[in-house]
C-alpha cells in the first residue's frame, strides 16, 4: 500500500500484524488483520462462525475437513444458499447416488417397512450428509477465499475491496429454494419410479414373509408327530390349521398326508400374486429332525423373502 507525500510515493509497512515467533507454528504464517475484515464481508450471515475457523486455515495455509450440521442437514440446499453452484449440484448428485445403492440392496431387507425406510434414510439422506458436512466448510474457505482475493485485485485498497464484498449478496434463498429444489427433481427424477416399485416390492416381500410366519404352528405340528410316530400325520383339523384357513393372506392351505408338504395358496391381499403358489417342503437330515425348504412357484425373484430365494 502507497500513500501520495510531496508529490512523491512513499512505501509503506505492508499492513500485516507482528505476532512474536514462539506464537507461531512451525508452518503457520502471518495474517493481514484487514483479512478478517474481508472475510466477514465476503461470508455475510454466520460470519462469526465462520471468520475465526477460516483465519486459522489462512495460517496453516490451507483448509481442512470438518462437521457442518446444516450441510449435513440440508446438503444441496446449503450449498446452493451459499451460492456454492457446482458444490450443491454435486450433493445433489450425490442424493441420486445414495438412492441408487439403496435399490441395490433393496431386495436383502425384508422384515417390515421401518427397517426398510431406515435402510432408505440412510443411504439417500445420512451417507450423503456426511459427505456434505464433512467437505463443506473447506469448499466453502476456498470460495471465500477466492473472492477476497479477486476483491482485492479489482480494487485500489482495502476499503475498496471491502465496498465491492459488501455490494455483493453472499447468500441467495431463492438460489436455495428453486434452484435446490430444482436440482434434486432433475437427480432424483429418473430414480423415484424405481424407489416406488423397490417399495412395492417390499411390502409383498413382507406379506409373503408373514404367510410363512403363519404356519409355523402348523410346521411344528408335523415336526412332532414325525418325532413321535415316524410319520406323518393324515389329517390336519387343528386350531393351526383353522388360523391359517381364515387368514386373509391365504386363499387356500392343504398338506400331503404321503410327504407332508404343505401348500399355500396366496389371496387377494396380494393381488399381484393371488392364486400363485409356495410349497413348504419337509426333508430330515441324518438325526431325523425335519428341516423346511421354500419352494416358490412362477413367483417373481423380487417378490421372494430370503427364505424362498
Amino acid at each position: 500500500m502507497a500513500f501520495a507525500h510531496g508529490g512523491a510515493f512513499a512505501a509503506t509497512v505492508d499492513d500485516t500484524v507482528q505476532i512474536p515467533l514462539h506464537a507461531l507454528g512451525e508452518d503457520e504464517t502471518v495474517v493481514r488483520p484487514t483479512l478478517a475484515v474481508l472475510f466477514r464481508l465476503a461470508v455475510g450471515p454466520a460470519a462469526d462462525y465462520y471468520t475465526p475457523r477460516f483465519l486459522r486455515y489462512e495460517r496453516v495455509g490451507h483448509g481442512a475437513p470438518g462437521w457442518h450440521w446444516p450441510a449435513l442437514l440440508f446438503q444441496c440446499l446449503w450449498a446452493f444458499y451459499r451460492k456454492l453452484w457446482l458444490l450443491g449440484s454435486f450433493y445433489a448428485v450425490l442424493t441420486a447416488a445414495g438412492a441408487l445403492t439403496f435399490l441395490s440392496l433393496a431386495e436383502n431387507v425384508d422384515d417390515w417397512s421401518l427397517p426398510w425406510l431406515v435402510c432408505a434414510g440412510a443411504c439417500i439422506w445420512l451417507g450423503p450428509g456426511i459427505v456434505a458436512a464433512l467437505l463443506a466448510t473447506p469448499i466453502f474457505y476456498s470460495r471465500v477465499r477466492h473472492l477476497v482475493h479477486l476483491a482485492e485485485s479489482h480494487s485500489r485498497n482495502a476499503a475498496d475491496a471491502a465496498s465491492m464484498l459488501a455490494a455483493r449478496r453472499s447468500t441467495s434463498l431463492q438460489g436455495a429454494l428453486l434452484v435446490g429444489s430444482a436440482a434434486l427433481l432433475l437427480a432424483l427424477g429418473p430414480v423415484v419410479p424405481n424407489m416406488q416399485s423397490a417399495y412395492e416390492a417390499h411390502s409383498i416381500r413382507a406379506k409373503i414373509a408373514e404367510s410363512l410366519r403363519l404356519t409355523l404352528p402348523l410346521r411344528q405340528e408335523i415336526e412332532a408327530q414325525w418325532s413321535l410316530l415316524r410319520a406323518i400325520p393324515h389329517a390336519f383339523d387343528g386350531a393351526s390349521m383353522v388360523s391359517l384357513r381364515w387368514s386373509h393372506l391365504l386363499d387356500d392351505v392343504n398338506v400331503s398326508p404321503i410327504n407332508g408338504r404343505v401348500r399355500l395358496g396366496l389371496g387377494p391381499s396380494i393381488p399381484e400374486l393371488w392364486g400363485k403358489t409356495i410349497l413348504l417342503a419337509p426333508a430330515t437330515d441324518w438325526l431325523q429332525r425335519i428341516h423346511w425348504t421354500c419352494i416358490p412357484i412362477d413367483i417373481p425373484k423380487q417378490y421372494l423373502p430370503k427364505e424362498c430365494r
